[in-house]
């Protein structure tokens, strides 16, 4: 794994001169903004002029006054290299940083080696793991060579062959990250279980700190939310008892057939939809907000369409609904693997919490189905991934094991979103550019949808359906049909 800084913002000042640059000028000028009268160029004048006072005074008000995000106008791009999924994974759960990632939907992998995790390098257990992530990448190279298989799947041989591919698996992301977010990282990843995250954090800071010291500065590890997770989970194993089935088996507290499943409504509220209404009559007027929930509460069904085909009507599929539309909360409740968690983790605006990754549980591709030795192999290759796991467990815990595990096992989210982030989720997600299994999952959220909450839901498709759903729901509607060309915009 390699951390490589590629760029950060400066002050244009250092372009042509022969000058140490960095991005705590900006930050300092910026920050001096709200208590100076001067120009911006003024003071940015200032901090470029005398850098010592303006990292100065970058202490004094990011760290002293409180005032943090001063930190976030310094902005670092980060090449990283050769990281495994899981590292991946951990660098991309930060919402405030951008990410790029070398997709195994569109690039060829089989050219790439696995990683060995630190934990398991050296050990007994290093041999097995190696076997097993050869075996996976020779079952990748050898579907994706298949004729028959590139004829019937086309764009999406590797999209549907990348399942079998490991965990080990590694990948380069370019990382765009401000100042405040990447201490947040690095004391993040200097207290992680797995040692992998932890060389990342430690590169991290060396390639960082050296140019912006007054802004990455406090990156001591957090170690106090892994104790306190750890306590937590004793007491839990001290407390728990499961009811147990007459077999003398745990009970599932979840229907394990139904695949997504939505919440009950949001306990401030009994009516979201009309809620959701509220919202764009409280904008739209000068009523407080419970005089807007009153009165929407007291419209009809078609009434409370009327307010809502305004924005179905004018909003274009690739903006975001307006801001009323949060007031309506929605969580579900799903298992999606770990090929399918790499897209919903990018949703950052989501509340997402997610299990371990179930050994037992995997995805089964469609193109593993197409050929009955293929399909052995690969329910054999994920046994055999279900069996070290237990192995490396036993020895070196639940963290470690992952990494034996496949892009095709599975993990249980809850992912908790309103329903202006639901719309923008869907947009994307139930398109017919989107991955199989994720778009699946949304479609499926989106029927639980219509069905409970068919209102607000009227324009929830994907962007490819997006002018047939406008089509169906103002083709009768003159006061709200859509202008000429509408569709094709």
């Amino acid at each position: 794994m390699k951390v490589t800084l590629a760029g950060a913002t400066i002050d244009r000042r250092f372009w042509k001169e022969d000058r140490a640059a960095t991005p705590e000028t900006i930050s300092a000028a910026y920050a001096r903004l709200s208590h100076s009268p001067k120009t911006i160029p003024e003071l940015r004048d200032d901090a470029v002029s005398e850098v010592d006072k303006a990292r100065r005074s970058n202490e004094n008000i990011v760290y002293r006054m409180g005032h943090n995000s001063v930190a976030e106008h310094a902005v670092f791009n980060i090449d990283v290299e050769d990281a495994s999924r899981l590292l991946v994974e951990f660098i991309e759960r930060h919402r405030l940083a951008s990410f790029t990632e070398r997709s195994q939907r569109y690039v060829f992998f089989g050219n790439k080696t696995y990683i060995i995790p630190d934990e398991v390098a050296g050990t007994h257990l290093q041999e097995r793991v190696m076997e097993l992530e050869k075996e996976k990448f020779e079952l990748y190279r050898e579907v994706v060579s298949r004729e028959d298989l590139k004829e019937k799947f086309q764009d999406r041989l590797l999209e549907q062959a990348r399942y079998i591919l490991g965990l080990t698996c590694p990948t380069d992301l370019g990382l765009t990250v401000n100042a405040r977010e990447t201490e947040y990282i690095i004391s993040q990843g200097l207290a992680h279980p797995l040692s992998e995250v932890r060389r990342f954090a430690t590169s991290l800071l060396g390639a960082t700190a050296g140019l912006a010291p007054s802004l990455v500065k406090y990156t001591e590890g957090n170690f106090h939310v892994q104790r306190t997770s750890d306590d937590i989970s004793r007491v839990m194993e001290g407390m728990a008892r499961f009811e147990m089935d007459k077999d003398g088996k745990r009970k599932l507290w979840f229907n394990p057939n139904r695949r997504v499943v939505c919440s009950d409504l949001p306990s401030q509220v009994d009516d979201p939809e009309s809620e959701v209404v509220a919202g764009l009559i409280f904008e739209s007027s000068d009523l407080s907000i419970e005089e807007s929930r009153c009165l929407a509460r007291n419209l009809s069904d078609e009434q409370l369409m009327d307010l809502l085909l305004p924005v179905f009507k004018n909003y274009p599929v690739h903006s975001s609904l307006p801001r009323a539309f949060e007031m309506m909360d929605l969580t579900f409740d799903f298992d999606i693997s770990a090929s399918g968690f790499a897209q919903l983790k990018r949703h950052r605006m989501a509340t997402i919490l997610s299990q371990r990754y179930d050994p037992c549980l995997w995805e089964t591709p469609e193109i593993y189905m197409e050929d009955p030795a293929l399909l052995m192999r690969y329910w054999a290759l994920m046994k055999r991934s279900r069996d070290l796991y237990h192995e490396i467990k036993a020895e070196h815990g639940t963290d470690v094991a992952q990494y034996v595990l496949t892009n095709g096992h599975k993990r249980r989210v809850v992912f908790k979103l309103n329903l202006r982030e639901m719309y923008h989720f869907v947009r994307l997600r139930s398109d017919h550019h989107a991955q199989d299994e994720i778009r699946r999952i949304s479609d499926m959220m989106v029927n639980e949808m219509e069905q409970r909450f068919p209102l607000v839901a009227s324009m929830l498709c994907g962007k490819d359906r997006f002018g047939e759903g406008r089509g169906r729901l103002f083709g009768c509607e003159g006061k709200y049909g859509p202008e000429e060309g509408e569709m094709e915009r």
